[in-house]
């Protein structure tokens, strides 16, 4: 999360056959879990803008469900439970940054 647009910006030197150190020890994603990812990535948009970083709206998110074909509801229900608890990793990163 500390990266933020560094990280994209150094992706793209990558794909361009060079291989820069910061990328090495990145951890990697369980097969799977880059499609939770990802919706949680493009969802960041949809935060209610205020005082302080919002939830992702719940409705949101099952437009998004349903947009990306999503139909079973425990694929939703699986969907929701991923966001929610990135969402809680992203803020315990910020309430450790802010201490500092």
């Amino acid at each position: 999360m500390e990266w933020g647009d560094k990280l994209n910006d150094l992706m793209l030197v990558e794909a361009q056959g060079i291989a820069p150190k910061a990328l090495e020890n990145l951890p990697e994603l369980l097969p799977g879990l880059d499609f939770y990812f990802n919706a949680y990535k493009e969802l960041q948009t949809e935060r209610p803008i205020g005082m302080s970083v919002g939830p992702i709206p719940f409705s949101k998110i099952i437009y998004w469900a349903e947009f990306s074909g999503l139909s079973n509801q425990n694929d939703i229900d699986t969907l929701i439970n991923h966001i929610r608890e990135m969402e809680m990793a992203e803020a315990q990163f910020r309430k450790r940054k802010d201490e500092k």
